[in-house]
């Protein structure tokens, strides 16, 4: 007697997206996998749309009272391998209000220097892991901080009284 595991058509993945999942070569392309993996968990145990809201509020409220300035250019990720190592790595971000350029200028002293754009003196914070220091930036609108730690860091310029502070993305210096 002939036993066998009955399964419907519409449980598995077609054959396309399986071939597409194991590459020509017939081994597992990560992206082709991880999309493949997560079209399955979402099917078969999708996230409810009330934890998605609640997410998405958290999110949003996480910054309620700063704005948020995004990472609009790192030399570091300019010409990689054709560069000189030993140049200064260069960021600028950018929110409706200030466009904040940095610039780790001494990599072995971890000497950080920044203008805003507008220029205006306010205070600025370099805040790292474990540490925050503050600086107020001259009327050009320029700050420095000496010998940042090695780590994740971000900035935030103060709003003054009637905007809302201002914060940049986390950036591993």
């Amino acid at each position: 007697m002939n036993s066998h595991h009955h399964t419907d058509d519409h449980d598995l993945p077609d054959d396309d997206v399986l071939t597409t999942a194991t590459g020509a070569a017939g081994t597992a392309s990560d992206d082709a996998l991880l999309q493949l993996l997560g079209s399955a968990i979402g099917i078969a145990d999708p996230v409810p749309g009330h934890v998605l809201a609640a997410a998405r509020g958290a999110v949003a409220w996480r910054t309620i009272d700063q704005e948020l300035a995004d990472l609009v250019f790192d030399s570091s990720a300019e010409l990689t391998g054709v560069r000189d190592p030993n140049a200064a790595r260069q960021l600028t971000f950018r929110s409706d209000a200030v466009e904040i350029e940095i610039m780790l200028v001494d990599s072995s002293a971890r000497r950080l220097v920044g203008q805003l754009v507008p220029a205006r003196s306010t205070t600025v914070t370099l805040e790292g892991t474990d540490s925050q220091v503050e600086q107020t930036s001259d009327r050009f609108g320029r700050f420095s901080f000496d010998r940042v730690h090695t780590g994740p860091v971000r900035l935030t310029v103060a709003g003054g009284t009637s905007a809302r502070d201002i914060a940049t993305d986390w950036v591993l210096l």
